[in-house]
Protein backbone atom coordinates (compact mmCIF):
# COMPACT_ATOMS: atom_id res chain seq x y z
CA UNK A 1 0.00 0.00 0.00
CA UNK A 2 0.92 3.67 -1.11
CA UNK A 3 -0.46 6.63 0.36
CA UNK A 4 0.44 9.64 -1.02
CA UNK A 5 -1.13 13.61 -0.49
CA UNK A 6 -1.29 16.30 -2.77
CA UNK A 7 0.01 14.67 -6.28
CA UNK A 8 -0.75 15.00 -9.80
CA UNK A 9 -2.52 11.67 -11.22
CA UNK A 10 -1.59 13.12 -14.57
CA UNK A 11 -0.18 9.93 -15.53
CA UNK A 12 -3.23 7.96 -14.24
CA UNK A 13 -5.85 8.93 -16.38
CA UNK A 14 -5.91 7.99 -19.94
CA UNK A 15 -7.27 12.49 -21.22
CA UNK A 16 -3.92 13.16 -19.56
CA UNK A 17 -5.56 15.93 -17.77
CA UNK A 18 -3.10 17.06 -15.03
CA UNK A 19 -5.07 17.61 -11.52
CA UNK A 20 -3.94 17.06 -7.91
CA UNK A 21 -5.75 14.99 -5.46
CA UNK A 22 -5.88 15.65 -1.76
CA UNK A 23 -4.76 11.63 -1.38
CA UNK A 24 -4.21 9.22 -3.47
CA UNK A 25 -4.27 5.56 -1.55
CA UNK A 26 -2.89 2.96 -3.65
CA UNK A 27 -4.05 -0.73 -3.30
CA UNK A 28 -1.38 -2.88 -4.77
CA UNK A 29 -2.30 -6.28 -2.94
CA UNK A 30 -5.56 -8.29 -1.75
CA UNK A 31 -4.01 -8.06 2.38
CA UNK A 32 -4.03 -3.84 1.53
CA UNK A 33 -7.86 -3.92 1.76
CA UNK A 34 -7.74 -4.63 5.44
CA UNK A 35 -4.67 -2.51 6.50
CA UNK A 36 -5.72 0.24 9.21
CA UNK A 37 -4.00 2.69 6.73
CA UNK A 38 -6.85 1.67 4.12
CA UNK A 39 -9.81 2.17 6.93
CA UNK A 40 -8.23 5.57 7.47
CA UNK A 41 -8.70 6.56 3.47
CA UNK A 42 -12.15 5.49 3.78
CA UNK A 43 -13.18 7.99 6.18
CA UNK A 44 -12.92 10.57 3.84
CA UNK A 45 -16.27 12.17 2.69
CA UNK A 46 -15.35 12.32 -0.39
CA UNK A 47 -13.85 9.37 -1.68
CA UNK A 48 -13.26 8.22 -5.57
CA UNK A 49 -12.77 4.88 -7.17
CA UNK A 50 -9.93 4.65 -9.98
CA UNK A 51 -8.80 1.94 -12.19
CA UNK A 52 -7.23 1.79 -15.41
CA UNK A 53 -8.17 6.00 -15.72
CA UNK A 54 -9.59 5.21 -19.19
CA UNK A 55 -13.29 5.90 -18.51
CA UNK A 56 -12.67 9.41 -16.31
CA UNK A 57 -12.30 13.20 -17.06
CA UNK A 58 -11.10 15.33 -14.46
CA UNK A 59 -12.29 19.08 -14.97
CA UNK A 60 -10.60 20.05 -11.43
CA UNK A 61 -7.96 19.07 -8.56
CA UNK A 62 -9.92 16.46 -6.37
CA UNK A 63 -10.75 17.74 -3.27
CA UNK A 64 -11.13 14.09 -1.69
CA UNK A 65 -9.10 10.43 -1.80
CA UNK A 66 -9.02 8.20 -4.43
CA UNK A 67 -8.40 4.82 -3.95
CA UNK A 68 -6.51 3.19 -6.79
CA UNK A 69 -7.17 -0.17 -8.00
CA UNK A 70 -3.90 -2.25 -8.46
CA UNK A 71 -4.21 -5.77 -6.95
CA UNK A 72 -2.67 -8.54 -9.52
CA UNK A 73 -3.64 -11.82 -9.53
CA UNK A 74 -5.08 -15.05 -12.00
CA UNK A 75 -6.35 -18.13 -10.42
CA UNK A 76 -7.89 -21.03 -12.64
CA UNK A 77 -10.72 -22.37 -10.53
CA UNK A 78 -11.70 -25.31 -12.29
CA UNK A 79 -11.26 -26.40 -16.00
CA UNK A 80 -12.88 -28.90 -18.12
CA UNK A 81 -12.94 -30.00 -21.93
CA UNK A 82 -15.84 -27.20 -23.04
CA UNK A 83 -14.72 -24.02 -20.15
CA UNK A 84 -12.41 -22.53 -18.25
CA UNK A 85 -13.41 -20.98 -14.87
CA UNK A 86 -10.85 -18.27 -13.39
CA UNK A 87 -10.76 -15.28 -11.02
CA UNK A 88 -8.98 -12.59 -11.70
CA UNK A 89 -7.67 -9.65 -9.48
CA UNK A 90 -9.65 -5.92 -10.42
CA UNK A 91 -6.12 -3.95 -10.96
CA UNK A 92 -5.07 -6.75 -13.73
CA UNK A 93 -4.97 -4.59 -17.33
CA UNK A 94 -8.34 -6.08 -19.13
CA UNK A 95 -5.85 -6.31 -22.65
CA UNK A 96 -3.13 -8.50 -21.12
CA UNK A 97 -5.88 -11.08 -19.34
CA UNK A 98 -7.89 -11.04 -23.09
CA UNK A 99 -4.57 -12.10 -24.38
CA UNK A 100 -3.76 -14.63 -21.89
CA UNK A 101 -7.39 -16.28 -22.74
CA UNK A 102 -6.10 -16.36 -26.23
CA UNK A 103 -3.09 -17.80 -25.45
CA UNK A 104 -5.12 -20.66 -23.57
CA UNK A 105 -7.67 -21.22 -26.28
CA UNK A 106 -10.30 -19.30 -24.90
CA UNK A 107 -13.54 -17.97 -27.04
CA UNK A 108 -15.08 -15.03 -26.96
CA UNK A 109 -12.67 -12.21 -25.30
CA UNK A 110 -10.92 -11.61 -28.08
CA UNK A 111 -13.72 -9.23 -29.50
CA UNK A 112 -12.72 -7.04 -26.52
CA UNK A 113 -9.39 -6.54 -27.41
CA UNK A 114 -7.11 -3.57 -27.06
CA UNK A 115 -9.62 -2.03 -24.55
CA UNK A 116 -7.72 0.19 -22.03
CA UNK A 117 -8.79 -0.14 -18.52
CA UNK A 118 -8.60 -2.66 -15.71
CA UNK A 119 -10.31 -5.93 -15.05
CA UNK A 120 -12.45 -4.25 -12.05
CA UNK A 121 -14.01 -1.60 -14.36
CA UNK A 122 -15.18 -3.61 -16.86
CA UNK A 123 -18.90 -5.43 -14.48
CA UNK A 124 -19.24 -1.16 -13.36
CA UNK A 125 -19.48 0.16 -17.49
CA UNK A 126 -20.31 -3.83 -18.61
CA UNK A 127 -18.02 -3.10 -21.30
CA UNK A 128 -18.88 -4.45 -24.51
CA UNK A 129 -17.41 -4.17 -28.43
CA UNK A 130 -18.01 -6.17 -31.78
CA UNK A 131 -21.37 -7.72 -30.75
CA UNK A 132 -19.93 -9.09 -26.85
CA UNK A 133 -20.66 -7.73 -23.57
CA UNK A 134 -18.96 -8.88 -20.22
CA UNK A 135 -21.84 -9.50 -18.98
CA UNK A 136 -21.83 -12.86 -21.21
CA UNK A 137 -19.02 -14.41 -19.58
CA UNK A 138 -19.28 -12.85 -15.91
CA UNK A 139 -20.30 -15.38 -13.42
CA UNK A 140 -19.44 -13.30 -9.69
CA UNK A 141 -17.75 -10.06 -8.53
CA UNK A 142 -16.22 -10.10 -5.69
CA UNK A 143 -16.48 -7.00 -3.82
CA UNK A 144 -14.99 -4.67 -0.81
CA UNK A 145 -18.48 -3.03 0.92
CA UNK A 146 -16.78 0.63 1.79
CA UNK A 147 -19.12 0.82 4.79
CA UNK A 148 -18.82 -2.58 6.80
CA UNK A 149 -15.26 -3.25 5.68
CA UNK A 150 -16.36 -6.95 4.47
CA UNK A 151 -16.37 -8.35 0.88
CA UNK A 152 -19.36 -9.74 -0.37
CA UNK A 153 -20.08 -11.81 -3.86
CA UNK A 154 -22.41 -10.89 -6.21
CA UNK A 155 -23.89 -13.30 -9.07
CA UNK A 156 -24.16 -12.19 -12.47
CA UNK A 157 -28.17 -11.26 -12.04
CA UNK A 158 -27.71 -9.04 -8.68
CA UNK A 159 -25.30 -6.66 -11.28
CA UNK A 160 -28.62 -5.85 -13.33
CA UNK A 161 -26.46 -5.51 -16.09
CA UNK A 162 -27.77 -2.93 -19.16
CA UNK A 163 -26.30 -1.42 -22.04
CA UNK A 164 -23.32 0.09 -20.69
CA UNK A 165 -24.92 -0.16 -17.39
CA UNK A 166 -24.92 -1.99 -14.04
CA UNK A 167 -26.15 -2.20 -10.57
CA UNK A 168 -22.51 -0.45 -9.68
CA UNK A 169 -23.34 3.41 -11.30
CA UNK A 170 -26.54 3.10 -10.12
CA UNK A 171 -27.86 1.14 -6.46
CA UNK A 172 -24.22 0.43 -5.26
CA UNK A 173 -22.04 3.98 -6.95
CA UNK A 174 -19.14 4.95 -4.36
CA UNK A 175 -20.62 2.43 -1.59
CA UNK A 176 -18.35 -0.89 -2.64
CA UNK A 177 -14.94 -1.61 -4.67
CA UNK A 178 -14.64 -4.29 -6.71
CA UNK A 179 -11.93 -6.76 -5.73
CA UNK A 180 -12.31 -9.09 -8.25
CA UNK A 181 -14.31 -10.89 -11.52
CA UNK A 182 -15.17 -14.39 -12.08
CA UNK A 183 -15.32 -15.70 -15.76
CA UNK A 184 -17.00 -19.04 -17.02
CA UNK A 185 -15.40 -18.64 -20.29
CA UNK A 186 -15.74 -21.45 -23.24
CA UNK A 187 -12.69 -23.39 -25.12
CA UNK A 188 -11.87 -22.96 -28.29
CA UNK A 189 -12.89 -26.66 -30.29
CA UNK A 190 -12.89 -26.56 -34.18
CA UNK A 191 -15.15 -23.24 -34.92
CA UNK A 192 -15.70 -20.26 -33.65
CA UNK A 193 -19.75 -19.06 -33.48
CA UNK A 194 -21.11 -16.73 -36.24
CA UNK A 195 -22.08 -14.47 -33.33
CA UNK A 196 -18.89 -13.39 -32.97
CA UNK A 197 -18.33 -12.65 -36.49
CA UNK A 198 -21.32 -10.12 -37.59
CA UNK A 199 -19.78 -7.09 -37.09
CA UNK A 200 -18.70 -5.17 -40.08
CA UNK A 201 -15.32 -5.67 -40.64
CA UNK A 202 -14.19 -8.78 -38.95
CA UNK A 203 -14.58 -11.39 -42.05
CA UNK A 204 -13.03 -8.87 -44.27
CA UNK A 205 -9.61 -8.56 -41.99
CA UNK A 206 -10.03 -12.21 -41.37
CA UNK A 207 -9.96 -13.43 -44.97
CA UNK A 208 -8.83 -16.63 -45.72
CA UNK A 209 -7.33 -16.84 -42.29
CA UNK A 210 -8.34 -20.33 -40.52
CA UNK A 211 -10.98 -18.56 -37.65
CA UNK A 212 -9.05 -18.91 -34.05
CA UNK A 213 -9.15 -16.87 -31.00
CA UNK A 214 -5.72 -15.57 -31.98
CA UNK A 215 -6.64 -14.76 -35.46
CA UNK A 216 -9.64 -12.93 -34.30
CA UNK A 217 -8.12 -11.04 -31.87
CA UNK A 218 -5.22 -9.41 -33.82
CA UNK A 219 -8.50 -8.57 -36.22
CA UNK A 220 -9.88 -7.00 -33.95
CA UNK A 221 -6.90 -5.36 -32.56
CA UNK A 222 -5.90 -4.41 -36.02
CA UNK A 223 -9.59 -2.95 -36.95
CA UNK A 224 -9.45 -1.08 -33.55
CA UNK A 225 -5.69 0.63 -33.93
CA UNK A 226 -6.90 1.84 -37.23
CA UNK A 227 -9.95 4.17 -35.60
CA UNK A 228 -8.75 4.53 -32.07
CA UNK A 229 -5.64 6.95 -30.96
CA UNK A 230 -2.89 5.90 -29.09
CA UNK A 231 -3.23 6.53 -25.36
CA UNK A 232 -0.12 7.09 -24.72
CA UNK A 233 0.29 9.55 -27.71
CA UNK A 234 -2.91 11.38 -27.43
CA UNK A 235 -5.19 11.43 -24.15
CA UNK A 236 -9.23 9.70 -24.66
CA UNK A 237 -11.41 7.28 -23.45
CA UNK A 238 -11.95 5.91 -26.03
CA UNK A 239 -15.94 6.21 -26.79
CA UNK A 240 -17.08 9.36 -25.10
CA UNK A 241 -20.83 8.27 -26.06
CA UNK A 242 -23.85 6.11 -25.74
CA UNK A 243 -25.21 4.92 -29.00
CA UNK A 244 -29.00 5.73 -28.43
CA UNK A 245 -31.46 3.66 -28.49
CA UNK A 246 -35.15 4.95 -29.31
CA UNK A 247 -38.63 3.85 -30.25
CA UNK A 248 -39.16 2.84 -33.87
CA UNK A 249 -41.45 5.94 -34.57
CA UNK A 250 -38.15 7.66 -33.80
CA UNK A 251 -35.83 6.07 -36.07
CA UNK A 252 -38.64 6.40 -38.88
CA UNK A 253 -38.72 10.14 -38.22
CA UNK A 254 -34.98 10.63 -38.10
CA UNK A 255 -34.52 8.72 -41.67
CA UNK A 256 -36.63 12.11 -43.00
CA UNK A 257 -33.20 13.71 -42.16
CA UNK A 258 -30.61 10.48 -42.51
CA UNK A 259 -32.45 8.43 -45.03
CA UNK A 260 -28.93 5.64 -44.34
CA UNK A 261 -29.09 6.02 -40.81
CA UNK A 262 -28.22 2.20 -39.87
CA UNK A 263 -29.69 0.08 -36.51
CA UNK A 264 -29.01 -2.38 -34.47
CA UNK A 265 -31.73 -4.86 -32.95
CA UNK A 266 -32.29 -4.13 -29.37
CA UNK A 267 -34.05 -6.85 -26.18
CA UNK A 268 -37.19 -5.01 -27.18
CA UNK A 269 -39.03 -4.98 -30.31
CA UNK A 270 -40.08 -1.44 -29.64
CA UNK A 271 -36.29 -0.01 -29.59
CA UNK A 272 -33.37 -0.21 -31.94
CA UNK A 273 -30.07 1.30 -31.17
CA UNK A 274 -28.58 3.77 -33.83
CA UNK A 275 -24.98 4.56 -33.93
CA UNK A 276 -23.85 8.23 -32.68
CA UNK A 277 -20.87 8.15 -35.06
CA UNK A 278 -22.86 8.34 -38.14
CA UNK A 279 -24.54 10.99 -37.23
CA UNK A 280 -22.18 12.54 -35.85
CA UNK A 281 -19.89 12.47 -39.23
CA UNK A 282 -22.56 13.70 -41.35
CA UNK A 283 -23.24 16.87 -38.75
CA UNK A 284 -19.42 17.72 -39.27
CA UNK A 285 -17.55 16.12 -36.19
CA UNK A 286 -14.87 13.70 -37.54
CA UNK A 287 -11.44 15.21 -37.37
CA UNK A 288 -12.90 18.59 -36.04
CA UNK A 289 -10.62 20.77 -33.58
CA UNK A 290 -10.78 23.48 -31.37
CA UNK A 291 -7.10 24.38 -29.74
CA UNK A 292 -5.97 21.41 -28.12
CA UNK A 293 -9.14 19.55 -28.15
CA UNK A 294 -11.01 18.00 -30.77
CA UNK A 295 -12.34 14.63 -31.96
CA UNK A 296 -10.15 12.19 -33.21
CA UNK A 297 -9.18 11.86 -37.22
CA UNK A 298 -10.48 8.75 -37.98
CA UNK A 299 -13.72 8.73 -35.40
CA UNK A 300 -16.19 11.44 -34.48
CA UNK A 301 -17.22 9.76 -30.72
CA UNK A 302 -13.84 9.84 -29.56
CA UNK A 303 -12.87 12.97 -27.89
CA UNK A 304 -9.13 13.67 -28.22
CA UNK A 305 -6.35 15.89 -25.91
CA UNK A 306 -4.16 17.03 -28.64
CA UNK A 307 -2.01 18.51 -26.56
CA UNK A 308 -2.19 20.06 -22.66
CA UNK A 309 -6.41 20.67 -22.76
CA UNK A 310 -7.69 21.05 -19.65
CA UNK A 311 -10.79 19.25 -17.67
CA UNK A 312 -13.51 22.17 -19.02
CA UNK A 313 -11.74 22.39 -22.15
CA UNK A 314 -12.34 18.98 -22.94
CA UNK A 315 -16.04 19.29 -21.30
CA UNK A 316 -16.60 22.39 -22.87
CA UNK A 317 -15.84 20.25 -26.03
CA UNK A 318 -18.19 17.63 -25.08
CA UNK A 319 -20.63 20.16 -24.56
CA UNK A 320 -20.87 21.38 -28.03
CA UNK A 321 -21.40 18.37 -29.13
CA UNK A 322 -24.32 17.01 -27.30
CA UNK A 323 -26.28 20.10 -28.21
CA UNK A 324 -25.65 20.08 -31.82
CA UNK A 325 -26.67 16.43 -31.87
CA UNK A 326 -29.57 17.13 -29.85
CA UNK A 327 -30.47 20.38 -32.00
CA UNK A 328 -30.40 18.06 -35.52
CA UNK A 329 -32.29 15.06 -33.99
CA UNK A 330 -34.07 15.86 -30.60
CA UNK A 331 -32.29 12.92 -28.81
CA UNK A 332 -30.01 13.68 -25.89
CA UNK A 333 -26.61 11.84 -26.48
CA UNK A 334 -25.45 10.49 -22.93
CA UNK A 335 -21.71 10.66 -21.84
CA UNK A 336 -20.26 6.41 -21.49
CA UNK A 337 -17.50 8.39 -19.48
CA UNK A 338 -17.62 9.65 -15.87
CA UNK A 339 -17.11 13.56 -15.30
CA UNK A 340 -15.78 14.74 -12.32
Amino acid sequence: MNIQHNISIKDLNTFGVDISVDTLCSIDSDEDFFKDEFFDCLKDSNILILGGGSNTLFTKDFKGTVIHIKNQGKTILSKTETYIQVKVSAGEDWDSFVKWSVKNNIVGLHNLAYIPGSVGATPIQNVGAYGVEIRDFLEEVEIFDIKDHTLKTLKNAQCEFGYRDSVFKNELKNKVIVKSVTFKLPIFKNSIDEKYLQYSGIKECLGEKEVTPKSMYDCIKSIRESKLPKVKEYGSCGSTFKNPQITVSQYEKLLKTFPELPKFETESKDTVKIPAAYVLEKLGWKNRREGNVGTWIYHPLIVTNYGYASGDDILTFINKMKDDFKSNTNLDLECEINII
